[in-house]
């Protein structure tokens, strides 16, 4: 049996089907309002914490072990602070191996706790890097086994703990996790299973090499998430510590994120993509298939007069024509100016398939109209104004205005011209597919929409110390080109061209060949993708 051909569009849909997401046809929908999945839970039902801000902080000193070190050897030495700390710690139950319990640790605990790090002659040489915070809570503690290294060194060392660990799904940062799991559940106890966990609890107890990984982690990550009230002391601890000893002092890592911003610069790429003119194959395609438009309406037209449908329908395809040369000849295809022409270009079709679908004169004088009817409200608008806006010709304003007949005969309709919105008219004449795949992003751009406003003028800070935060990118920074969803869509147009006035055969082609490189570089990246993944989870 053949193969089945793998499509762009399958292998998106596959490489994102995983994602453990609620769809929308199953998100509850109040007026404007899409609730999320958890609203159904009420108010203050769910208290989130963040891995990167609110737990690397606390727990920096095992973010730069399992960095520095072999991961079989940074586990071993994860699991002998456990026993050690079973062993030879007292008052074990009141402490724990973040570094906010570890300040409140005697200087004989921390040793004997932390006794596995210490004696580490391959982490001597990294744990001192810790000494750059002044905002750590323990640092006492780590500045008695330690001398502070140079700025610079310490700044290398830090921003390769943080970079390796931040995402919270990641190998390293699951290790970290599985940490604390295991100091709570032995050295603390502080947790307490039935018998039906029992398998489960072997698990975590000889991780990573019992059980199925594909479970015992993400079974550590949602456990790990419990437990983050009794780190950050939001959990009711009272009756766990004795009158002499302090209580656990209210944690908030803010302060170390400023500090590290103000001691390190921003990293930003030296080098990044300018935004090009598109190919020249793309020009000459869309030059040459206005050409042929233009020469159609010159065959087809049966009339001088007024013709709304002819002259509409041409009108259209043309405006969408040059809108496409415009992002063809210039680097806009690239740049925020594309997705605006994208977006104008998909209203142009679904207005011209609209008009198609219903292929009525009164429908087609109606767009004509109402078109005519905002001409003479732009112009009445300015007429007796003295600062007129200089993108306006107030000659052609009015000439347009009059074109059709005296302006002084024509309503002006405030609403919509066919009393629908753009999806309104999409669903009607089964666009809504289309709509529903290039609206919503592309409009963001029209309405400056914070995501488009984030996507146009900032990039991520490389710095991992100022937590990828976003700055001012290079304006000029190519984007991925429209061109090629401008000219899938406009051949749509084509399409109702012909319908309209057959037979119109011609049809935009360049950009198959970069669909079909696209596809071929697509199942590479995704082979390669999986085989990253398999090494991975091994």
């Amino acid at each position: 049996m053949a193969k089945k051909p793998v499509v762009r569009d399958e292998i998106k849909q596959e490489k994102f089907k995983d994602r453990n997401l609620t769809m929308l046809s199953s998100l509850k929908r109040d007026k404007n309002t899409v609730h999320n999945a958890f609203k159904k839970l009420g108010p203050r039902s769910i208290q989130t914490s963040s891995w990167l801000d609110e737990c690397l902080p606390n727990f920096l000193w095992a973010a730069i072990v399992v960095t520095a070190l072999n991961r079989d050897i940074a586990l071993d030495i994860f699991r002998q602070i456990v026993k050690r700390t079973m062993d030879h710690v007292e008052k074990r139950k009141e402490l724990f191996v973040t570094h906010n319990y570890l300040a409140l640790a005697t200087a004989e605990e921390f040793d004997a706790m932390m006794s596995p790090v210490l004696e580490s002659d391959a982490l001597k040489d990294v744990m001192p890097a810790l000494l750059l915070s002044e905002w750590l809570p323990d640092r006492d503690h780590w500045a008695r086994h330690y001398k502070p290294l140079e700025d610079e060194t310490s700044i290398d060392i830090l921003m390769t703990a943080i970079g390796s660990t931040h995402g919270h799904q990641s190998q390293a940062a699951t290790d970290m996790r599985w940490l604390k799991l295991l100091s709570l559940i032995f050295a603390q106890e502080r947790m307490f299973f039935d018998k039906s966990f029992e398998e489960k609890i072997a698990e975590i107890a000889e991780y990573p090499n019992k059980g199925d990984m594909r479970s015992v982690r993400p079974m550590i990550r949602a456990m790990e998430m419990g437990i983050r009230t009794v780190e950050f002391g939001t959990e009711n601890l009272a009756e766990h510590w004795l009158e002499d000893r302090p209580k656990l002092p209210a944690y908030d890592p803010e302060p170390f994120w400023k500090e590290m911003h103000a001691k390190t610069p921003c990293l930003v790429p030296s080098h990044f993509e300018r935004a090009n003119i598109g190919p020249k194959e793309a020009k000459q395609d869309f030059l040459e298939i206005s050409r042929l438009v233009g020469a159609h309406f010159q065959h087809t037209i049966k009339t001088t007069q007024v013709d709304p449908r002819h002259e509409g329908a041409f009108g259209l395809v043309l405006y969408a024509c040059h809108l496409a040369l415009t992002s063809a000849i210039t680097p806009t295809g690239t740049l925020t100016e594309g997705r605006v022409i994208l977006r104008t270009i998909l209203e142009v079709f679904i207005t011209l398939h609209y008009l198609t679908v219903k292929d009525d004169p009164t429908i087609w004088l109606q767009y004509r109209k109402y078109g005519q009817g905002q001409t003479k409200l732009a112009f009445l608008k300015n007429v007796r104004e003295e600062d007129i806006p200089r993108f306006i010709d107030m000659t052609e304003l009015e000439g347009f205005a009059n074109e059709d007949r005296w302006m002084e005969f024509e309503d002006i309709e405030l609403g919509h011209w066919a009393n629908l919105n753009l999806r309104k008219m999409s669903e009607e004449v089964g666009l809504k597919d289309l709509y529903d795949k290039y609206y919503d992003w592309s409009s963001g751009y029209v309405h400056a929409q914070w995501a488009s406003v984030r996507s146009t003028v900032y990039i991520n800070c490389f710095n991992p110390l100022h937590r990828f935060h976003r700055i001012p990118g290079v304006m000029g920074s190519a984007m991925p080109s429209t061109l090629v969803d401008i000219a899938k869509i406009l051949n749509r147009m084509l399409d109702d061209l012909n319908t309209l006035y057959p037979a119109f055969k011609p049809r935009l082609t360049w950009h198959k060949k970069i669909d079909e490189d696209a596809r071929a570089g697509t199942e590479q990246s995704e082979q390669v993708e999986f085989a990253d993944l398999v090494l991975g989870e091994q």
